[in-house]
């Protein structure tokens, strides 16, 4: 690893580390915490939310830094791969605004951590769209009349909101988004991971029964969009949309909505077996390890690993939800599909 990429690893590193520092032991008691009335929001157990302040720092540093050093000259430059993506796909050199994307994504996901309620569904995914609208409208800008930047512009769209909702729906567990992201973009996305690194320790410790600090909407969606930002990492993401594809089907069947929250992730039934939060995160972690060494060859692999783990970790029977009552003396019980 040389100067370039070096300095502002270690960098992010440091920032995110101070940034922890300073910010965990302020949320509680400014009341930056988790609460409110609906079903993904529990009041009583004051999450603090400064994880995804944590890892923004981290990565605004090491981003400044990097540009100090010499973008030109850098191992990793935000959206770089990207945007040589859309480059070669158009014939002709473009530009991306991925600062503004992440810095927009991070806005949308703190609006929805500090409303009591937070955004409603409508909402929060029209804020996701405009954070590919900003990714990608460089492009559009510069030829307005080419169909193909307006092509450009909808799947940025398109990716923005698969991106951002797969990590937002897969940070179920403490570690789980944050440990994914590090191990996936350790080798290519050095003070990415670096950010995210500097926050786990965090994330994994207990304040009693609580974590010390979780990302949050705000840092769930910055991490979707660092996600988006690295095409090498893109294989990563293939276990949240397996959990979130199977908890679709599970809440179709139940006759309830695909963005209703609920514990059914594969993180929660591990949980259920009675596994320690740094122990989900490592059985998290190895279910993804084929499409982190191997790209999208090892697909198979994930996928045989998440059927296996869901076996291991079969769901308990629960109340059926919006259905008629059961005989007299008994309970209506459903046992989730895998």
């Amino acid at each position: 690893m040389d100067a370039t990429t070096a300095v502002p690893t270690l960098v992010a590193l440091g920032a995110s580390m101070l940034a922890a520092l300073a910010l965990v032991p302020l949320a509680r008691r400014a009341g930056w915490v988790d609460g409110g009335a609906s079903e993904r929001k529990r009041a009583s157990a004051s999450l603090p939310l400064c994880g995804g302040a944590i890892v923004l720092a981290g990565v605004l540093a090491g981003w400044v830094a990097m540009e100090f050093l010499g973008r030109a000259r850098a191992g990793f430059v935000p959206g770089r791969e990207l945007r040589e993506l859309v480059s070669a796909a158009l014939g002709r050199e473009v530009t991306l605004w991925p600062l503004g994307a992440l810095l927009l994504a991070f806005a949308v996901g703190t609006l929805d951590d500090l409303l009591e309620d937070g955004l409603r569904p409508a909402q929060k995914l029209a804020g996701q769209a405009a954070v590919g609208v900003v990714l990608a409208l460089p492009v559009v800008m510069a030829a307005p009349h080419d169909p193909r930047a307006w092509l450009v512009l909808a799947l940025a769209v398109l990716a923005a909101c698969v991106a951002l909702n797969w990590i937002n729906t897969f940070d179920n567990a403490d570690g789980a988004a944050s440990g994914l992201g590090c191990a996936s973009m350790l080798g290519c996305a050095p003070f990415f991971a670096a950010a995210l690194a500097a926050f786990l320790p965090f994330n994994l410790a207990r304040r009693g029964r609580a974590p010390r600090a979780i990302l949050g909407d705000a840092g769930s969606h910055a991490l979707g969009l660092m996600f988006l930002l690295v095409p090498a990492a893109w294989p990563a993401l293939l276990l949240p949309a397996l959990d979130l594809g199977r908890l679709v089907l599970v809440r179709a069947r139940l006759g309830l909505a695909p963005w209703r929250g609920d514990r059914r992730h594969l993180a929660h039934r591990l949980q259920a077996r009675g596994l320690a939060p740094a122990s989900v995160a490592l059985v998290l972690l190895a279910t993804s390890l084929p499409a982190i060494f191997l790209g999208w060859l090892g697909t198979p692999l994930v996928a045989l690993a998440f059927v296996l783990a869901l076996r291991c970790a079969p769901a308990p029977a629960e109340a059926r939800p919006a259905q008629l009552p059961a005989a007299r003396g008994t309970v209506a019980t459903v046992d989730e599909p895998v």
